[in-house]
């Protein structure tokens, strides 16, 4: 490593460590006067100092931030005498809807669950900042369209969206034909609420052919 390389890939360490989120490259770059070219070299170097340590570099939610290596988890959460609360179920599958199908209305949320997702739900979510409203659906009502925010990247070490597991690989082969049954359901319903609202006067028949409200809760 050359003296320029060394003295920028120390800037950078400081300025990562005195962070309390992570530092994308065009803040680093205006904190340290240095190109993009030159602070990824240098962020590379640092990734490679840091490898089998207790400590990694790592791009979380379009920047870089040092974490403690996954392997010490369990020693490192002996730090804290109290537990984090658990999440429940509910929360967990509000979220991973919101997170995989963004963005989403409530009503949306609550088709594909089959169940009612209640206030507390989304309030707690969103006190977590893993969850924002990104605007309002234009139909009816115009409710709101959630999201994920940034908070939601960091907290699950993320550098982006396109991190997400692939939704086939958290499911077992039951659940992925439960939900291949479930798209068909929500695109035959779509296709019936088409039909109805360009003949409203068939909504009567619609309901009558089984069209309405489709549950989606195959459990």
């Amino acid at each position: 490593m050359n003296p320029d390389t060394n003295k920028l890939s120390a800037t950078l360490e400081a300025l990562i460590i005195a962070s309390d989120e992570p530092l994308s490259l065009a803040r680093l770059r205006d904190l340290s006067d240095a190109s993009s070219a030159d602070i990824r070299a240098a962020l590379a170097e640092l990734e490679a100092h840091y490898q089998g340590r207790g400590i990694t570099l790592q791009e979380v939610a379009g920047g870089w931030q040092f974490r403690s290596a996954p392997e010490y988890a369990a020693q490192v959460q002996q730090l804290w005498q109290t537990r984090p609360p658990r999440l429940s179920r509910s929360m967990l599958e509000t979220l991973a809807i919101i997170a995989y199908r963004q963005p989403v209305t409530r009503a949306e949320i609550e088709m594909l669950r089959g169940l009612k997702v209640s206030s507390s739900i989304i309030g707690g979510l969103q006190e977590r900042s893993w969850i924002k409203v990104l605007g309002r659906k234009e139909v009816p009502g115009r409710p709101h369209l959630y999201g994920t925010g940034r908070q939601f990247l960091i907290d699950f070490g993320l550098s982006s969206l396109s991190d997400l597991p692939e939704i086939a690989q958290l499911m077992d082969q039951e659940e992925l034909e439960s939900a291949d049954q479930e798209d068909q359901l929500l695109l035959h319903a779509d296709e019936a609420q088409d039909e109805t609202d360009e003949y409203p006067g068939d909504a009567d028949a619609a309901g009558e052919a089984g069209l309405g409200p489709v549950n989606t809760n195959f459990d």
